[in-house]
């Protein structure tokens, strides 16, 4: 850099000149030029733009978007719900003769099939949730449960004029949304159904039947799964030869590394004279279970034992 007081050559970054101290900090360099220092700025400018791109990015992909599934109304006779758009409710499992069927449960086999999996409905009196999640927070009156191995996997759950619905599946947002929208659109079916519920209870109660058993205990039993993959599991279940000819109902709940396998249909069933009872998986499974848990109701839907057993995800036989 040049002087213009003396002409004496200095360093391109020297503040005054080595020869007569003039100072050099007004000297126009390629360095420092208005275009130069707009260019730059220019630069800086796209890239925290693009930063920031990509931090929405982030945010997106790690599951922001949830809540944003496109909702049309369903009508499902007594009820309807908002339901994610294209779904196809397809029934699975259900018990008759239960006011509103007892338990119906319904896959959805549309395009967000993974966001809202399964629907269930349920008088029955002692449901509860599977084994496999847990409490995870309360909306109101819809309880949200959660994988309890921390897959995003949700059981979601609203009591509504006496009956429970359920929805899993792994998009909470949406699902809490539809379970707001329910309307039940017939009253006095329902109300109707709910009155002969509650008489048949008391009549049974008032009369007690010696086909339906007041206690039980889950004595033991065994797991069978096949040697293919999608084979179903089979169950034996002890619970003694004082019970041989008693009307029950079995509820199998299924899972493999935390998420469940299948709906736990509830199965009508007559203890064995040899005191056990068999009952065979309603699904087949891509996986074998590791872990189960059995759930056995009277005749009348009252939960009378539970019991967990743990499994090993493999084919064949497994006493418990």
């Amino acid at each position: 850099m040049k002087c213009p007081n003396c002409g004496e050559e200095n360093n391109p970054d020297s503040k005054f000149c080595k020869n007569c101290g003039n100072s050099l900090e007004s000297i126009v360099t390629p360095e420092n030029t208005p275009k130069t220092l707009e260019k730059n700025k220019i630069i800086i400018i796209a890239l925290v733009a693009v930063i920031i791109i990509l931090a929405v990015g982030v945010i997106f992909a790690g599951g922001f978007l949830k809540g944003n599934v496109p909702l049309e109304t369903m009508d499902f006779e007594i009820f309807k719900m908002d339901v994610p758009e294209g779904s196809n409710f397809v029934e699975t499992s259900s018990i008759p003769n239960y006011g509103f069927g007892g338990f119906v449960g319904l896959q959805n086999g549309g395009k967000y099939s993974k966001e809202v999996n399964s629907l269930l409905i349920s008088n029955i009196a002692g449901s509860s949730h599977p084994s496999a999640v847990s409490l995870d927070r309360t909306e109101g009156d819809i309880k949200v449960f959660k994988d309890n191995q921390g897959h995003d996997t949700y059981y979601i759950v609203r009591e509504l004029d006496g009956y429970e619905f359920v929805l899993i599946g792994n998009d909470d947002q949406t699902m809490i949304k539809m379970l707001k929208s329910i309307q039940i659109t017939d009253k006095d079916k329902l109300a109707s159904q709910s009155s002969q519920e509650s008489s048949s209870s008391q009549t049974s109660s008032s009369k007690p039947s010696s086909s339906s058993p007041s206690s039980i205990s889950i004595l033991g039993g065994s797991f069978s799964t096949g040697s293919a993959d999608e084979d179903k599991t089979y169950a034996r279940i002890n619970v003694g030869t004082s019970h041989a000819g008693e009307d029950v109902i079995v509820q199998i709940f299924y899972s493999r590394d935390g998420n469940s396998l299948n709906n736990g249909n509830m199965v009508p069933a007559t203890v064995h004279s040899d005191g056990y009872l068999e009952i065979a998986s309603a699904d087949a499974y891509l996986y074998y279970p590791d872990y189960a848990t059995i759930k056995i109701y009277d005749s009348n839907s009252k939960l009378l034992t539970t019991k967990s057993v743990s499994l090993s995800p493999t084919s064949g036989t497994q006493t418990f």
